[in-house]
């Protein structure tokens, strides 16, 4: 029997009480394995994936897709395999309980923007062997058939992946994404009340954006939206790590920019605990990240055989030596307008991955936790409620 790991920690969050007195409350947060993604025939743990599709329905957690290095590490020959297989389970006294019956996505997907809205998850757009598609899809449970169905909605107005989402009720934004060739700053909400309608674009985004944080107030009533982070592939081959906030405000259809992150940071995950407070889990800070894309722009233009050779060699050690991601979890208060880091997450956190709430329980389903490497982790955290 697998055991399963469970560690308590206490991290100190700063809350707001009016706009100029501040109290300090410690939150006991509790960490464990929730559950492990099932293996394949003849292996003893599975891979996990990247970029998965995951959310909440009528009380089922679902994971599904994604991508993985079934064969090796990309560095030493592996390719990149994508999936469409759906894994269930039952939410039952705050235990996920695996479902036997298997269900399939449309077709392999990962990297999609999803979000869980009251009447299914929403997945939008994302890639797989046949490259990046606009292709739209709500993922429903139905309790009285215990069935799974994907239905299909309609196309985002471009191909997006690593593209970010949200929602306010049955309202679903999507933004920024990588848009062969070109990074993108759109920005787009459909009503799934009124599909006919299709995607709206919006006021687009301050700047080019992937691999960013997109995440509404809780509050049904609430009217914004906060984008935190991400990074931005250039021409030349190297990224831009942003430490960039920017709130969105419905009603005025803008944007405006809000005190930066401690440091750069993409890839990452977070949501709303409350309405007053984002917590981000990890991220991909790019310290690792920036000097492997530096060599790879050296390896293209070398042209002597033995240093080529030379500077691959040396970025597949700093590859699969990779430390793995930032474990801290920070959080941002919006009525202070103010970061903390308030907490180590004491497990290796993953990225390219959807956090999903469920009352005071957040899970970290799978994603990738170092260069190359999945996690069959499902993680969960406790919330305790937030005494002001």
């Amino acid at each position: 029997m697998t055991s399963i790991k469970i560690v308590t920690t206490s991290i100190l969050m700063s809350l707001t009480v009016s706009v100029i007195a501040q109290k300090n409350h410690s939150v006991s947060m509790q960490w464990k394995t929730a559950a492990l993604l099932p293996a394949d025939s003849g292996k003893q743990l599975a891979t996990g994936f990247a970029g998965p599709v995951t959310g909440i329905h009528h009380n089922v957690f679902f994971i599904g897709g994604g991508a993985n290095f079934p064969d090796g590490m990309p560095w030493n020959g592996g390719k990149k395999k994508y999936y469409n297989k759906i894994y269930t389970y039952q939410i039952s006294n705050n235990t996920l309980v695996p479902l036997k019956k298997s269900y399939t996505l449309p077709f392999t997907i990962a990297y999609a923007a999803c979000c869980t809205t009251p009447k299914g998850v929403l997945y939008a757009g994302g890639e797989n062997e046949n490259g990046i598609t606009n292709k739209v899809w709500l993922v429903q449970w139905d309790s009285a058939a215990e069935n799974l169905s994907c239905n299909s909605l309609p196309d985002l107005p471009l191909a997006l992946s690593n593209a970010a989402a949200t929602c306010i009720g049955n309202k679903v934004y999507v933004a920024g994404g990588e848009s062969s060739p070109d990074v993108s700053a759109a920005f787009f909400s459909l009503d799934i009340e009124n599909v006919a309608a299709g995607w709206k674009e919006l006021a687009p985004l301050p700047k080019p954006v992937s691999h960013t944080l997109l995440a509404a107030v809780m509050d049904q009533n609430a009217n914004k939206i906060f984008l935190a982070g991400g990074r931005k592939k250039n021409e030349n081959g190297l990224s831009d790590l942003y430490n960039d906030l920017f709130v969105y405000d419905i009603t005025t259809n803008t944007w405006h920019a809000k005190s930066a992150l401690p440091y750069p940071l993409c890839a990452g995950t977070g949501l709303f605990a409350d309405n007053e407070n984002l917590l981000m889990f990890g991220g991909e800070k790019g310290t690792v990240f920036h000097v492997v894309e530096l060599l790879l722009v050296a390896i293209s233009k070398e042209t002597d055989p033995v240093k080529k050779q030379t500077l691959i060699q040396k970025k597949n050690k700093l590859q699969s030596t990779h430390p793995g991601f930032s474990k801290e979890l920070l959080q941002y208060n919006i009525i202070a307008d103010k970061w903390k880091r308030v907490g180590i997450i004491p497990f290796a956190v993953p990225v390219t991955t959807t956090a999903v709430k469920n009352n005071n329980i957040v899970y970290l389903p799978s994603g990738e936790i170092k260069a190359g490497v999945r996690s069959p982790d499902i993680l969960s955290v406790i919330i305790l409620p937030i005494s002001k």
